[in-house]
């Protein structure tokens, strides 16, 4: 029986080629995409699964501010996992996670800036990673702190091979560099691993970056950590302890200081981007919802082509059935050949549509920049087959139970009313679907003007032209010597570069754009209050080379040598102090002599120093870090000491400047390398996550108009192939084929104008909700909404004039001859 109902159903869609080609196509595409989008969403929520010990890892977190300006971020306290190893018997292990950098190269070698995390000895023993080579955990070896741990990758970039246990290579820590012995060789993290590190250094060289007691400091953040809880033990147990612990040992300049720690699960920790100074990789969970809330639409849209289509074909069909009927045909057997007519076309659309996803996966991988295989687990080919299913009975089901159950001699005297059939549903079907395509439209119009007024939108500073050189810092265990030190190096190369006439001018900066790259100081104010600020080491040309506008006071000078000890701040800082004449007046903290020596000098008009997500913040820049130091008590050093060297160019020709900018460089420092960057791509790449998701929208947009195209175009063809005989009449009444053109234009303009009117107000409300992450934010405007109409009226009218003007020029003779 199913062969013989296979054949038929492959007869039948071969005989009707146009619908059968229709639904192939918009099942498939949207099959397509839905299997990449499903390979990325479950990609995403499968981080870190992989470790042993999953269930028991947490991450810490550090809330501090003060009432009603509360931030958590996860750069914790440098005292928080000894402490808590030591105190807690709910902890059963515990280790920093801190991300710096230094130059790192083997004997002879060239020099590399290296990404190094510092690691405590219970980090390899909290997560699983596969060891290659070497020890299980080394670093259980405390006293050894000339060891490392480094990845397959790090190996073979370095050594060539991955069996390097016992070589070599130097770090400099400090002003030398230093030898470190590779004790094991790990694989590298999984792509789904938020820990995404290359070498790991022992705990010991912390005394080295911060300083011999950087485990007693409550009030510095520096890096993450990670807490493996015991075998029974519960986070809530932990951080009501945790709160009696912090009310100890930290010490609050006000009640309404607030300070406490906090623990989040590890599967928690990929899908939560709102964190700050967070040292995994994140991404923001509503991108996940958004994708599968597109693929589910795009879906949706290709079955209601389905259904559409085949309840068009209904009047076809019926005669069909009626003769079947007639000859013995039972309800069952009629309903198996239609649902395996539409399982037939859903599973030849799946082999297609994995065909499509394998051709447009690197176009994919490279939007998300990911690196996505379609290997079909047999977890996932069970849920595909599922979706399969059910994508058979949502298409089929409909048309199949209409079609099975029609009465044979009414069918044959063509007697029975098909209009519910033919019009009523299919209309309904038909509006949605243009609902569907015609919101996902607004929505792409919607991302794109934010997206491009975000571009136009002056920041307060000079992006264009600029260009922007790393300096590989110069370690030391003093702050004040690395700072120093670095931008004595990064001077040498300004005063070098700017003799060159390709260069108009330079200036130097431990920040560039973006909160991770500006550290954050604390200081409690006169009355007690913590004020939280952003803060960065400059050059005196800094103000300049940004055209960053004054409101009051002046820049650094050079020649001037108080503005050595001088600060200029923003708009923000001085609402912040409540100062009426901040050039008048002293920044008021109660730690010592705090700010006491330092005078402000200038007023910056505000400027975004980060993304427009981020209302503009207190910002303090000074020549010298002791003007800083000396008023502050808590210090987060989320972005690195590499000072950076900014750059404007006196022409457009930057392959010329690049070129004379890398051969200063190399004669400067033949064995370090060579790092730039332009500004406005720095900026621009803090949108990265909303650029990649307004293209999918669009994508996704014009995905669902060209089914919904291909849907309207069969759909009017059905319509007037049925009423050809009233068409006929109409000529011979003397109707043209305007006339003709503008009775079934106005049937489906009625149904387009349905779906506008349905997709404007939940378009309107969904991406307002998307516009409010942004602090600058553009209202969805009427120009938008009008688009939207032009296009979906001028989408309507083209392709069912296309249909009805050549029927309406079709000789009435042919439809009317067989009455």
């Amino acid at each position: 029986m199913l062969k013989n109902y296979i054949k038929i159903a492959f007869r039948n869609l071969l005989k009707y080629k146009l619908y059968s080609t229709i639904n192939l196509i918009g099942l498939s595409v949207g099959l397509g995409i839905s299997i990449l989008i499903f390979l990325f969403v479950q990609h995403e929520n499968s981080f870190d699964d992989f470790h042993a010990k999953k269930d028991r890892i947490v991450r810490g977190l550090w809330e501090s501010g003060d009432t009603g300006n509360v931030a958590i971020t996860a750069s914790t306290p440098m005292a928080f996992p000894t402490t808590i190893k030591d105190k807690f018997d709910g902890v059963e292990k515990a280790s920093h996670y801190v991300n710096t950098g230094a130059l790192t190269k083997t004997e002879g070698g060239q020099s590399i800036d290296q990404p190094l995390h510092v690691v405590s000895a219970d980090f390899l023993d909290i997560f699983t990673f596969e060891v290659l080579h070497g020890e299980q955990n080394p670093f259980l070896n405390e006293e050894d702190a000339a060891q490392i741990v480094i990845t397959e990758k790090v190996a073979e970039s370095y050594f060539g091979t991955t069996d390097v246990v016992g070589k070599t290579l130097l770090i400099q820590l400090g002003l030398a560099y230093q030898p470190f012995a590779v004790k094991s060789v790990l694989a590298n993290p999984p792509s789904n691993s938020s820990l995404d590190f290359e070498i790991l250094l022992p705990e010991a060289t912390l005394k080295t970056i911060i300083g011999e007691d950087y485990r007693d400091r409550w009030h510095n953040t520096y890096g993450g950590s990670f807490v493996l809880l015991a075998e029974g033990s519960t986070i809530s147990d932990l951080e009501a302890g945790f709160a009696s612990l912090v009310s100890e040992i930290v010490e609050r300049d006000e009640e309404e200081d607030v300070y406490n720690l906090l623990l989040q699960p590890l599967e928690e920790i990929h899908l939560d981007s709102s964190i700050e100074t967070s040292t995994v990789v994140a991404t923001n969970p509503k991108l996940l919802w958004i994708l599968s809330g597109i693929a589910m639409l795009i879906l949706l849209i290709a079955c209601i082509n389905f259904t559409t289509l085949s309840i068009g074909r209904s009047a076809t069909r019926a005669k069909e059935v009626g003769v079947r009927k007639t000859m013995g045909a039972a309800y069952k057997q009629l309903f198996g050949q239609f649902m395996t007519e539409s399982m037939l076309m859903t599973f030849a659309a799946a082999i297609v549509g994995i065909v499509l996803a394998n051709l447009f996966l690197p176009v994919f991988n490279n939007l998300f920049e990911k690196s996505l295989e379609i290997i079909f687990s047999p977890v996932q080919l069970a849920i595909i087959l599922a979706l399969l299913i059910l994508i058979t009975f949502i298409a089929g089901a409909y048309p199949a139970l209409f079609l099975s159950q029609l009465r044979p001699i009414a069918v044959l005297k063509s007697s029975l009313n098909l209009n519910f059939g033919k019009q009523g549903l299919r209309k309904f079907l038909l509006g949605f679907q243009l609902f569907l395509s015609l919101f996902l439209l607004a929505c792409t119009l919607i991302m794109y003007r934010q997206m491009k007024e975000i571009n136009q939108y002056s920041l307060g500073f000079t992006k264009d032209n600029v260009l922007m050189v790393e300096v590989p810092a110069v370690p030391d265990q003093d702050i004040f010597k690395v700072i120093e030190n670095s931008f004595k190096k990064a001077d040498r190369y300004k005063k070098v570069i700017q003799q060159n006439a390709q260069i108009e001018s330079a200036a130097i900066a431990n920040a560039t754009y973006g909160n991770e790259t500006w550290w954050e100081g604390g200081f409690p104010d006169k009355t007690g209050a913590m004020k939280y600020f952003k803060f960065s080491f400059v050059g005196a040309e800094y103000a300049d080379i940004l055209d960053l506008e004054f409101v009051a006071g002046r820049n650094f000078s050079a020649d001037i040598p108080s503005d050595s000890g001088a600060v200029i701040i923003n708009e923000a800082f001085a609402q912040l102090m409540k100062m009426e004449n901040p050039l008048q007046e002293q920044i008021h903290s109660a730690k010592g002599e705090g700010f006491k020596n330092n005078r402000i000098i200038g007023v910056m008009k505000d400027f975004h120093h980060a993304a427009l997500y981020d209302k503009i913040e207190p910002v303090m820049i000074a020549l010298n870090p002791q003007a800083v130091f000396s008023g502050i008590n808590s210090l987060s050093i989320s972005g690195g000491t590499n000072p950076t060297v900014y750059i404007k160019a006196a022409s457009n020709d930057f392959q010329a400047v690049l070129s004379t900018l890398k051969s200063e460089w190399v004669k400067l420092y033949p064995e370090e390398p060579f790092n730039f960057s332009f500004l406005d791509e720095v900026v621009q790449r803090q949108y990265l996550a909303d650029q990649q998701l307004g293209k999918m929208v669009g994508i996704a947009s014009l995905i669902a108009i060209f089914i919904a195209a291909m849907g309207l175009f069969a759909l009017a063809s059905l319509s007037i192939t049925g009423r050809m005989k009233e068409i006929g009449i109409r000529k011979v009444m003397g109707a043209s084929a305007y006339n003709i053109s503008l009775m079934f234009n106005k049937e489906f303009l009625k149904i387009t104008l349905l779906g506008i009117v349905l997709a404007m107000p939940v378009s309107y409300w969904l991406m307002s909700k998307w516009l409010d992450q942004f602090e600058m934010q553009s209202t969805p405007s009427i120009g938008v909404f009008l688009i939207t109409i032009a296009l979906g009226i001028a989408f309507t009218v083209i392709i069912v004039s296309f249909q009805t003007i050549k029927a309406g020029l079709m000789n009435p003779v042919k439809s009317l001859k067989e009455e």
